[in-house]
């Protein structure tokens, strides 16, 4: 627990060489000499660390970006058309995305996640070994786009029933008629969250708070009648975010966000690489935000050109790297794409994150479902 009151503290942390701290501390020394690079810990073995303020500076440079984005001229003018900017045909937004310079290295985005580790380091070399309250997640997700994503979604839940795992669907609920059957179905032992009013990319333009609630609780009603089931989770189309609609979350009724990259190679909104550089969830407004922290399947197979073959591969990689910093693994397959048509490297992939994502609990559907954080 964080307290203001030094006498009641177990460890301070403090700013500056100049603090003699009269119990275990962690202080902030100043910039590193070289900005990018972490450095570990300086333990001076008499309860006193050293951490370089940059961790800390950076962190907080990330998350500005993430809640003040920089949106692209090329989005503004494509989701401000009074037409969708879906109309396009795919293969040319794909095209357009692919002219960007594309940076999938992970591995060079986890900033976060490396000052989250260096002050854990910190905090236990000064005896206080801190812990997650609940294990990793393997959390599987699902946004369908179309009509022809809507029928072939069954085709993946089959597979996942098969295996005895759960997903959350994410549906836009004005885009397209949406079958009785098929909502049953996937409401069947999966959860239903809103993927907006329409997949039009213009959520992120709203700047009336009133209009944004309304936008987003009215989506989460009507797919509430339609599903005849709860729906607490969100996650917007093309992964918009901002501040403004991460507080909006919570007054329209919705207890998950789902809309935040971990990183995004090339993220549509700002057509440059994006994300938050973190692997687990954190809050903001009272809406718990689970990062998506392997890059979409669009991003792998439309936009970098890999097979679900080589995709899978590449998943695997980036997920062991997730595990290593104690991560939740959050996997986004739209049934539009490739893996509805192969659901035996469907099938491949989920086994393998499975593997890779070991836990000690024993209850698989439990701990692929958002309230195994509370």
């Amino acid at each position: 627990m964080l307290v203001a009151d030094t006498d009641h503290a177990d460890v301070m942390i403090c700013k500056g060489l100049e603090q003699k701290p009269s119990k275990p501390a962690i202080r902030m020394i100043g910039r590193s000499p070289q900005p990018c690079s972490y450095q570990e810990p300086k333990d001076h073995c008499n309860g006193i660390i050293d951490m370089p303020l940059e961790l800390i500076t950076e962190a907080l440079t990330k998350f500005k970006k993430i809640l003040i984005p920089n949106i692209a001229l090329k989005y503004k003018l494509v989701t401000q058309l009074p037409f969708q900017y879906n109309f396009v045909p795919s293969w040319i937004r794909s095209r357009l995305l692919k002219m960007q310079e594309i940076d999938s290295d992970l591995s060079r985005h986890l900033g976060n996640e490396i000052a989250r580790s260096s002050l854990v380091r910190a905090f236990r070399a000064l005896g206080f070994p801190l812990e997650r309250k609940r294990p990793p997640l393997l959390l599987v997700t699902h946004d369908i786009e179309s009509p022809h994503g809507l029928a072939k979604a069954t085709l993946l839940k089959s597979v996942e029933d098969d295996l005895d795992m759960a997903s959350t669907w994410f549906v836009p609920s004005d885009e397209y008629p949406i079958r009785r059957d098929i909502a049953r179905e996937l409401s069947s032992d999966g959860r239903i969250g809103s993927h907006d009013i329409k997949h039009d990319g213009k959520l992120i333009h709203i700047k009336t708070r009133e209009r944004l609630v309304d936008r987003l609780r009215s989506s989460r009603l009507r797919l509430e009648r339609i599903f005849d089931k709860e729906v607490e989770c969100f996650r917007s189309p093309l992964l918009q975010f901002s501040q403004r609609i991460g507080l909006a979350l919570g007054d329209a009724g919705y207890r998950f966000d789902f809309s935040v990259p971990c990183w995004e190679p090339v993220h549509p909104v700002s057509m440059g690489g994006f994300g938050v550089e973190s692997t687990q969830a954190f809050e903001i407004g009272g809406v718990i935000e689970f990062p998506l922290t392997l890059i979409q399947d669009h991003q792998v197979m439309n936009v970098m050109g890999m097979t679900t073959r080589e995709a899978i591969k590449f998943w695997i990689k980036e997920a062991e790297l997730i595990c290593s910093f104690d991560g939740d693994l959050v996997l986004c397959v739209h049934p539009d794409y490739a893996f509805s048509q192969d659901l035996k490297m469907y099938r491949a992939l989920l086994t393998s994150l499975s593997q890779v994502r070991r836990t000690d609990n024993p209850e698989d559907k439990r701990s692929n479902e958002p309230e195994a954080l509370c």
